[in-house]
């Protein structure tokens, strides 16, 4: 192996980390956050600020005649844990995925507390280039954890990625952190990010997708050439608000982004199927003997304003129509990505499985970045 001679420590001017809108600092190095700093003071509660942290879409860019490459990083995962994935992606191309596995990881119970400490660990990679130029590099963080990153080295100099790809920013729920992925690069946002060719921002907050002012207000502050929101499913999961609030406060939502970006491509998505919560209200439970996901709400209670998700997409359709006068505003059913018939494909229920993902993110590029798409140039005239 050629000696590292190049290194950086992180937070670094020579790399650029895509996806990380703040940093915290950490033990050993700084923790890439998907919200700004400001926003932490604002955040309800500790699952949801580590969340923020667990990196879906997140990743190390730089340009570089390097052949190697190794990054230092530690990673913090959920116990009992699984093996936390990093993939290197060569001007587009996926070359190599290593697995950092458990027992290499820090690990933390449910009230956030550790159950196992580790230090940093090292990947490498050979990048294997063909051709003497330098390259656009990305290594996909985990999307199933945390991490602090540590340092970068190389056989080369590098600097920031010169990435000119039109920016996707995309917020939601668990179904679109994407945890059952088989890898980072394979959630269904990045999927369609890499058939788009649009650089991704990935605001997927499992359980958190509700219509926060603080992510409005991160979203309208963002550099974007598109937009999109998937939103309902939380709302319901927790039982969070009922049918009068949740209309005004996707209101809201849009307001804000509009104020930050009044002709960027927006796209509402709604609920992808989820059997227990069709016409039944939250909050929603696992059952401990089948895994399955199960509504322990009330079906009396939708008479008192109370969410199902037919509810929901009664509501995403009135708030919607009514806003028929912004011609860059569109809206796509859940089902169009994941249709009632693949239900099986929910393994708990819940949350597509990896094939479903794989499929979601081609359906939506084919409907999002085709021509004639409501993100392609040609998708709304311009003022």
């Amino acid at each position: 192996m050629s000696a590292l001679r190049h290194t950086t420590r992180f937070p670094s001017a020579d790399a650029e980390v895509v996806g990380a809108l703040g940093f915290a600092p950490g033990r050993y190095g700084v923790a890439p956050r998907r919200l700004p700093d400001w926003t932490r003071r604002q955040i309800p509660d500790p699952g949801f600020d580590f969340v923020v942290g667990m990196t879906s879409g997140v990743r190390v860019a730089l340009t570089t005649r390097a052949s190697v490459i190794e990054l230092e990083l530690a990673v913090i995962g959920i116990a009992p844990g699984a093996p936390a994935l990093v993939e290197l992606v060569v001007d587009g191309e996926l070359r190599a995925t290593v697995s950092i596995p458990a027992d290499e990881q820090t690990l933390l119970a449910a009230d956030g507390s550790p159950t196992q400490e580790r230090p940093p660990t090292r990947v490498s990679f050979d990048v294997a280039r063909t051709e003497n130029r330098a390259s656009s590099v990305e290594l996909w963080l985990p999307h199933t954890a945390a991490v602090e990153l540590v340092a970068l080295r190389a056989d080369a100099s590098f600097a920031p990625s010169r990435d000119g790809r039109p920016i996707w920013l995309h917020h939601g729920s668990s179904i679109s952190q994407c945890g059952e992925a088989s890898a980072p690069t394979r959630t269904w946002p990045a999927i369609a990010a890499a058939l788009g060719g649009v650089s991704l921002r990935s605001l997927g907050f499992s359980g958190n997708a509700v219509g926060d002012p603080f992510v409005a207000r991160t979203i309208r502050d963002h550099p974007a050439d598109a937009i999109s929101i998937e939103i309902g499913i939380n709302v319901v999961n927790g039982d969070l608000m009922r049918r009068r609030a949740f209309g005004p406060i996707l209101h809201g939502v849009l307001d804000t982004i509009r104020e930050g970006h009044p002709t960027t491509p927006l796209m509402v998505l709604g609920p992808i199927p989820c059997p227990s919560l069709e016409s039944m209200p939250g909050p929603t439970v696992i059952d401990p003997t089948t895994g399955q996901a199960a509504s322990a709400g009330n079906v009396r209670e939708l008479d008192r304003g109370a969410m199902s998700l037919g509810t929901v997409r009664q509501v995403l359709h009135e708030v919607l129509s009514s806003r028929s006068d912004d011609p860059f505003l569109f809206a796509l059913d859940g089902r169009e990505l994941l249709p009632e018939t693949e239900i099986g494909d929910l393994d708990d229920g819940l949350h597509p499985n990896a094939a479903a993902y794989e499929r979601m993110g081609r359906r939506f590029a084919d409907h999002a970045f085709a021509p004639g798409g409501p993100f392609s140039p040609s998708a709304a005239p311009r003022p």
